[in-house]
């Protein structure tokens, strides 16, 4: 299997089965983050709003290092919930530039919940929805209080498709890697 791969950034004394099985996840989505966010800095240059594409950046690369904090002897639930939060703010500072409650980037709220599920189990996944929600009213009323900003990108069906398509293909992942089994590699043995 591909996740096996990741073996190869894992630190060794990670045990095999679902802690194993759970830094891959963090390590695939880091990956995904990586190649993303560049990628994303320059769709929104290319819209006229540079700002987002710094936080976008800066925030992609807090959660591209994360497995590197399992490398530095960081437990698992540390590297999770970094990335998350760096994801999990940069979501809301999104939201508060691009509109609030009816902007493209608040349906991506939902990975906060499904990472936490998938690296953490149900606990970390409750937690990170409760938070989700509480950002979610807190949106609402900074809408209701004219608190909230709409940045004029240059055009915002190219931002909306690429929003919702890349959701959609990181939920689908997601999905994915949750009904992976555990498996024992020999390459996480060697290290």
């Amino acid at each position: 299997m591909i996740l096996t791969w990741f073996d190869r950034i894992l630190p060794a004394q990670l045990p095999d089965g679902a802690e194993r099985r759970a830094a891959r996840h963090l390590a695939l989505l880091a990956t995904i983050t990586a190649v993303s966010a560049p990628l994303l800095m320059v769709m929104y240059h290319l819209l006229g709003f540079d700002a987002a594409g710094l936080v976008v950046l800066c925030g992609g690369a807090v959660m591209a290092l994360t497995p590197m904090l399992l490398r530095a002897g960081a437990p698992l639930a540390l590297a999770r919930d970094v990335f998350i939060g760096a994801l999990f703010l940069l979501k809301i500072w999104l939201a508060l530039h691009l509109g609030g409650l009816g902007s493209s980037t608040v349906p991506w709220f939902v990975l906060c919940p499904m990472v936490a599920v998938l690296i953490g189990g149900a606990r970390p996944g409750l937690t990170w929805s409760a938070l989700v929600l509480a950002v979610l009213v807190g949106l609402f009323f900074a809408g209701r209080a004219g608190a909230v900003e709409t940045f004029p990108v240059a055009d915002r069906q190219v931002l909306d498709f690429i929003g919702h398509a890349g959701l959609v293909i990181l939920a689908t992942i997601i999905v994915l890697c949750m009904m992976t089994r555990d498996e024992v590699s020999p390459a996480g043995r060697k290290h």
